[in-house]
């Protein structure tokens, strides 16, 4: 479990905070595909597109499952993300009741320490999430976040078909 997930905004130090930095709203997008959402910073040039994949193709129930969030520096000047541990980015797989059936962070452990990343212009960073044991057949929900000081997340859906 993470411990900042409840953490309020103001509880995080004011000089960490970036007002620059784009914040992304949820977006959707399909297993065999991916979601992509854009932010920019108003006259500022700097252009931020996260992207989520589920695979190209429906996985079967009980594979494994490899999600990837991707963050590009679409605009013209380095773009700074500001984190506040060692977490970068999660996922979390959501059923069709609304239960989290599986989350990447969950169970790890973080530094917990301020990081930052540096996005120059057309540089992506990529983050990838792999569920071992797989999912029973069934559409879900897949939110990743990229962790920085304020949270930008993406959601796709995901469709895993039942064993042929």
């Amino acid at each position: 479990m993470n411990p900042r997930a409840n953490t309020p905004l103001g509880a995080v130090a004011p000089a960490v905070l970036l007002p620059a930095l784009a914040v992304f709203a949820c977006g959707a997008g399909s297993a065999a595909g991916s979601a992509d959402e854009e932010s920019a910073d108003e006259g500022s040039g700097r252009q931020l597109r996260l992207s989520l994949s589920t695979g190209e193709e429906p996985p079967e129930a009980a594979t494994p499952v490899v999600l990837e969030l991707t963050g590009t520096n679409d605009g013209q000047s380095a773009l700074v993300l500001d984190f506040p541990d060692g977490q970068r980015y999660d996922f979390e797989v959501i059923s069709e009741d609304g239960v989290v059936v599986w989350r990447w962070a969950e169970g790890r452990f973080f530094a917990q320490v301020l990081g930052r990343e540096t996005l120059e212009p057309g540089a992506s960073l990529h983050w990838t999430g792999r569920i071992e044991a797989g999912l029973p057949a069934g559409v879900y929900r897949v939110i990743a976040t990229l962790t920085t000081v304020e949270p930008h997340a993406i959601e796709a859906t995901l469709t895993v078909l039942p064993r042929s």
